[in-house]
């Protein structure tokens, strides 16, 4: 019989840099730094992806950039332009990392599929229902078909 092969993530965590526009990442075993990502922008948030190969992180200027973590300064591999009209106030990934979602000072919920990005323009659906700015956005962790958004004064929302 053949052996299943586990793949264990080394868990990491993350923190802004003194004048918020760099990402510092260290080890949770070992406090050792393994990444320092110069965004060059101020940061808004950030956040790993599924598998901690890649952080996205959103900027004050509307922008959401991508870098790997396979080098200690985090190679830049994608970025989305004016993603919302206003800024983007929260973002979350599916469980396979095949789509994310973004909210923002637009009240949009707009899903994105970030595996597509990879090779070809930025695919994105919208989801128009909110009337105030959303505040969280999840992918349903035991259902990646479902959704849900809240927004500051409008409650939550399924899709």
């Amino acid at each position: 019989m053949g052996e299943e092969e586990t793949t264990v993530l080394e868990a990491l965590f993350a923190i802004m840099g003194e004048y918020g526009n760099n990402v510092m990442i260290y080890s949770s075993d070992s406090i050792i730094l393994k990444h320092q990502i110069p965004v060059g922008h101020v940061i808004r948030s950030f956040q790993f992806t599924k598998n901690n190969r890649e952080i996205i992180v959103v900027t004050k200027d509307q922008r959401i950039r991508v870098y790997s973590l396979a080098t200690f300064d985090g190679a830049y591999l994608r970025e989305l332009h004016t993603v919302h009209k206003g800024a983007v106030t929260c973002t979350d990934l599916s469980q396979n990392g095949g789509y994310m979602l973004t909210g923002g000072q637009d009240n949009l919920l707009k899903l994105w599929d970030y595996d597509a990005q990879k090779t070809v323009p930025f695919f994105f659906q919208a989801f128009i229902g909110h009337t105030y700015p959303l505040v969280s956005a999840m992918f349903n962790p035991l259902d990646n078909g479902m959704v849900i958004s809240a927004a500051e004064n409008d409650g939550i929302y399924i899709w």
